[in-house]
């Protein structure tokens, strides 16, 4: 009997170890989570979309479930000069943004006319405001948005967008 011990022993330490081992890389794996500062965007212009997205800029926002009054300011244009996002077309991006934790964007477009306009500029703009990009669930995310012209306030508006974890097709 004294014989079975000894290895029953060391098969159950050993077990132990292996089980307290993994527990540990799973707590250190979700630590590791929260200081990931990229996550990867496909930002696009939605196919109902009419007009063209010549400009979109961030601004951090902090803790996702927090929604704090904006400090920061507008950041540059993250498309490059001369390019655009016609309705249907995406662009691929990587913001610096700690997991948990939330950007808004904010878009120009052409009017048709080669000129820009900044929607949250204009007189009697009553389209959706506050528009997300969070870094939560995934270091991959996918953001769309429809950007069409309201008749009842002659402004171009955001009419409708996304935020989904994960690149979608």
């Amino acid at each position: 009997m004294k014989k079975y011990i000894t290895p029953i022993a060391f098969i159950s330490v050993l077990f132990t170890f292996l089980l307290l081992t993994s527990c540990e890389d799973l707590l250190n794996k979700d630590k590791d989570d929260t200081t990931k500062s990229s996550l990867n965007v496909k930002f696009k212009n939605s196919t109902g979309s009419t007009y063209t997205i010549t400009t979109i800029q961030i601004r951090n926002r902090g803790k996702v479930q927090e929604n704090n009054t904006p400090t920061n300011s507008w950041g540059n244009n993250l498309l490059a000069t001369g390019q655009s996002l016609a309705p249907g077309a995406h662009f691929l991006f990587t913001l610096d943004i700690p997991a948990g934790e939330w950007v808004e964007y904010r878009l120009g477009v052409d009017n048709g006319q080669g000129v820009t306009v900044m929607l949250y500029d204009q007189p009697g703009y009553d389209g959706f405001t506050n528009l997300p990009i969070t870094h939560w669930g995934s270091d991959d995310r996918s953001v769309e948005v429809t950007i069409t012209y309201n008749h009842d306030s002659n402004t171009i508006n955001v009419t409708g967008w996304s935020d989904f974890a994960g690149i979608q097709d």
